[in-house]
């Protein structure tokens, strides 16, 4: 009996933090966003329909879109982001939204950040052993402090729950590269592989030289 009801524990938790993953942010979005609209539509309603005597149509919608458009741009100054970490200091403290905000935020940041010289690339490498390969993401090269060889940077993400993953560093001449676009990779991985990719290539990849080269 303890042995089954260890197996449905194991199940419940294994399913139900990537199923959380997936739709916590989704609902808090949507219910932030329609809280946005109505607090702007009920405030300024009002004001629009006293003086101009006519009803605008979206308003609240509006006003949250260039509300959301400043708190990003408050991102790029030091008291806005001082603000922003303020409010991340007080989600991570809270046990299942500390999980599901660092995840997301983590998988997120890792695939919407790249260099404009570097490109985030699908690539192939034998991972956990030789012999074994698996799909990853290229997001940059560290040069072996030992060696000074070049060391690519790939991210393995978990398959099922691409919400966490491994960081490896490969060696550039075991790392082969691909034509595969992100969107496909992620199919791949999210599918368990079932959604197989087909007909993509590897590609050469030259290493660019730093401008003082």
């Amino acid at each position: 009996m303890l042995t089954i009801w260890k197996k449905i524990k194991s199940n419940i938790r294994a399913n139900l933090i990537p199923g959380m993953i997936v739709v916590v942010p989704i609902v808090i979005s949507i219910l932030v966003l329609r809280w946005l609209i109505n607090f702007f539509d009920n405030l300024l309603r009002p004001i629009v329909e006293n003086f101009l005597h006519i009803y605008i149509p979206g308003i609240g919608l509006l006003l949250s879109i260039i509300f959301i458009y400043l708190v990003g741009l408050s991102t790029k100054n030091y008291f806005g982001n001082k603000f922003i970490q303020l409010g991340e200091w007080f989600v991570i403290r809270i046990p299942v939204a500390k999980t599901v905000y660092t995840a997301v935020k983590q998988i997120i940041t890792t695939l919407t950040t790249r260099e404009s010289n570097q490109p985030q690339k699908v690539v192939i490498i034998e991972y956990p052993r030789n012999g074994i390969y698996s799909i990853g993401l290229f997001n940059g090269f560290i040069d072996d402090p030992a060696t000074g060889e070049k060391l690519g940077s790939i991210l393995i993400i978990t398959s099922i729950n691409p919400a966490s993953g491994f960081t490896v560093l490969v060696p550039f001449s075991q790392i082969r590269f691909t034509d595969l676009s992100l969107d496909k990779m992620m199919k791949y991985i999210v599918s368990g592989g079932i959604v197989i990719p087909e007909n993509f290539k590897i590609v050469p990849y030259v290493l660019k030289k730093k401008n003082n080269e």
